[in-house]
């Protein structure tokens, strides 16, 4: 039987390697096996131990950094849809941390765009704005977002025109230098401040 003692927490561990037996920890079942009361890895990570628990795993790079949503937190991101009563927006960043998991999504309801009445989404909101928002409800991986207060809105846009990014001229209003176009918008307090890598 392989040694226990070659086993030591934050090692890493490659895929079908003895980690020990059953008598002394638990199996993890999203990243180990057990065969005749051995366990074994089941992908190649960074062995973890937990004394407490009698448990062993194997976490990987992206679970170990993995961002995930919660309410309360502040997302960035980017509409993607506009629906009579609604938008739909696809996550960016999640409390300034860059977001590598594609599948969640937002919607955020007419009546938390802003504490004012909008009349029209698009006098909110266009396809590509990028906007700030806050969780208020989890529902599996899709989420209610709230954009009321003077922090949440977009923070980024582009002309529906030409393309050009619109420059702030009011408090709802923006304008293309490039056309002269002028579009509404819910605006963040903080339109255009905000860092490129965060909103791409």
């Amino acid at each position: 039987m392989p040694n226990r003692k070659q086993i030591k927490n934050k090692d890493i561990a490659v895929t079908g390697q003895y980690l020990g037996v059953i008598e002394e920890y638990i199996s993890n079942e999203q990243s180990t096996y057990v065969k005749e009361g051995q366990i074994f890895a089941t992908k190649t990570g960074m062995i973890s131990i937990d004394d407490k628990k009698r448990q062993i795993e194997i976490e990987t790079h992206q679970e170990k950094d993995r961002k995930t949503v919660k309410i309360g937190d502040i997302v960035i991101g980017t509409v993607v849809f506009l629906r009579k009563f609604s938008i739909g927006i696809t996550f960016n960043t999640i409390n300034q941390k860059i977001h590598f998991n594609s599948s969640y999504f937002g919607n955020t309801h007419v009546s938390q765009i802003s504490n004012k009445y909008i009349d029209k989404i698009n006098d909110a909101f266009q396809i590509t704005d990028i906007i700030r928002a806050k969780v208020t409800k989890k529902s599996a991986n899709e989420y209610t977002l709230s954009t009321v207060g003077k922090n949440f809105g977009v923070v980024h846009a582009d002309c529906s025109i030409c393309g050009t990014e619109l420059n702030k001229i009011g408090h709802d209003k923006l304008k293309c230098d490039f056309c002269g176009n002028i579009e509404k918008r819910k605006l963040a307090l903080d339109y255009g401040n905000v860092a490129h890598k965060l909103r791409f």
